[in-house]
């Protein structure tokens, strides 16, 4: 019997009403040739019912006793026989092209590890349209991955070879599992995003891997540092400022000077445009739009220190308009 080209991987944990379409946009893709594993994790509503009620060949059922999502996708890898492994969320819908269009762009770019693409967000009573329009293209998400998560879980695609080579997924609470594995396949190639909407994001309290309040209060901070620290080979108290005023992460800012700040944020463009020697210009409108926050919120940490002496709040608006034309001078 031939393996499957695709591994679809689906951990659930009492799934509620959305199960049915999840696993209905799977089972009714324009690509066939996948296996879906979907994993019971200790569920204690009516999830194994809904799981049952499908007769379809491709539908591996494992149930377990409850264990956490990282640990619960850790056990789909090791049961996958894909070439590639694509996630599906409990709640989220996959557009019928999705695998296709996945499965084709990698097997045409043996350089790229890990796809995503962008998705739109479902926010039940709202009609106002939202969506994860990430970035596509490798040296921004190159970037990106320095400061936070640029792809929807439940939308990726990846390369299983590269987790046999760099590891699974942290169940650690410390770490998010996915913002870890990415971080990690980014270190040995190439990852994008589809420019496409190719899946529904559903946006709702009990989201399995949606729940920020189940990781620690500076994850993101810590992962960036990590992320940071292995691109450039070295640690300093002026890349750490940057993160903890990017995440808004006061308590964790030294006072590194707005100079300084800016020279840090050189030091990681010229990094990345020495992996991506041609996307200079990518990578300087990268650096801006990142340099700006910063600015930004050092300004807010400034006010609020100062708050009490309206003269010093005063000369620090000043000086952050004056920041704002030399950026758009810059920019020009």
């Amino acid at each position: 019997m031939t393996e499957p080209l695709v591994s679809v991987i689906l951990p659930v944990y009492n799934a509620g009403e959305f199960l049915k379409e999840a696993i209905k946009s799977i089972l009714t893709q324009s690509y066939s040739n996948f296996e879906f594993i979907i994993i019971n994790d200790g569920s204690s509503d009516d999830s194994e019912k809904v799981i049952l009620s499908y007769n379809d060949s491709r539908v591996r059922y494992i149930s377990q006793v409850n264990q956490g999502l990282g640990a619960t996708l850790n056990t789909g890898l090791s049961l996958a026989k894909g070439t590639f492994i694509a996630r599906q969320d409990q709640d989220d819908i996959s557009h019928p092209t999705r695998l296709k269009k996945q499965v084709d762009f990698l097997e045409l770019h043996s350089n790229i590890l890990l796809l995503g693409t962008r998705a739109q967000i479902v926010e039940k009573g709202s009609q106002q349209m939202k969506f994860h329009n990430h970035a596509t293209h490798p040296a921004d998400l190159k970037f990106d991955l320095l400061f936070n998560n640029p792809f929807v879980h439940s939308s990726v695609m990846f390369r299983k070879e590269v987790t046999d080579l760099i590891g699974v997924y942290n169940p650690d609470r410390n770490a998010y599992e996915d913002y870890d594995l990415w971080s990690r396949m980014a270190s040995r190639g190439d990852v994008a995003n589809l420019s496409e909407v190719l899946v529904d994001y559903r946006h709702h309290e009990k989201g399995l891997s949606k729940n920020l309040s189940n990781f620690s209060e500076h994850a993101l901070f810590e992962q960036g540092k990590a992320n940071l620290e292995q691109l450039l080979g070295l640690k300093e108290e002026v890349l750490n400022d940057v993160l903890a005023l990017f995440h808004s992460n006061y308590d964790l800012y030294s006072g590194t000077s707005a100079k300084s700040l800016e020279n840090g944020m050189k030091l990681i463009a010229d990094k990345i445009y020495n992996l991506y020697p041609d996307e200079k210009l990518r990578v300087e409108e990268r650096k801006n739009q990142y340099l700006k926050i910063v600015r930004y919120r050092l300004n807010i940490f400034n006010r609020e220190k100062f708050k009490t002496s309206p003269l010093k709040v005063l000369l620090l608006k000043i000086e952050s308009k004056l920041q704002g034309l030399q950026s758009e001078i810059i920019n020009d």
